[in-house]
């Protein structure tokens, strides 16, 4: 595991909610998934059509570029804490990062606990003012986790209410200041 980690939420952060691309393009999938099987020897029939055009004509390209600059600035691993992890095995969301040349950046991602569990950690002293769970879950796996040392969660939900690590994107999707503000958090 990376001693510097980036928490990263996907929607609102690299694929915009007005991003609906992927819906004018789902009838050339084909056509996609052998460009990207001649591009990286992936078979990405294997997932869900929407997810992977999603991915590829959804992405904002400035937004990934910056999550790059991140990363490439700092030398922080990606943990997603997005609820794209719930149904997704590590190894297809480092396949969907390959289509932008960042699968090696993602490491893990965070637990994903349900309602009684979130319930149970509510009960404690230290957790009885979180109320998004997504906040639990990263300090979770923080304590598992004693090696990372630097860390930052970027998301579009108000995580910074509980969090003092996190940079919220102002305009949901990341941008140069909310990269500028990680790459501080992360330095």
């Amino acid at each position: 595991m990376a001693e510097k980690v980036l928490f990263l939420d996907i929607d609102g952060v690299l694929q915009p909610g007005s991003q609906q691309e992927r819906f004018k393009h789902i009838n050339a999938i084909d056509e996609l998934y052998k460009l990207l099987f001649d591009k990286y020897g992936v078979d990405y029939s294997v997932y869900f059509k929407y997810d992977v055009a999603a991915v590829y004509y959804d992405w904002d390209k400035e937004s990934v570029s910056e999550l790059r600059r991140i990363l490439d600035t700092t030398g922080a691993k990606i943990v997603i804490s997005s609820d794209w992890r719930i149904s997704k095995p590590i190894s297809c969301l480092q396949n969907f990062f390959r289509i932008y040349d960042m699968a090696d950046y993602v490491v893990d991602y965070t637990p994903n606990f349900d309602y009684e569990v979130y319930e149970k950690f509510r009960a404690t002293d230290e957790y009885k003012d979180i109320y998004e769970g997504r906040c639990i879950e990263i300090l979770e796996y923080l304590k598992a986790h004693p090696e990372v040392k630097k860390w930052v969660a970027l998301d579009d939900l108000s995580l910074d209410c509980y969090l003092k690590n996190a940079v919220v994107t102002s305009t949901y999707k990341l941008v140069k200041a909310d990269a500028d503000k990680c790459i501080a958090m992360l330095s």
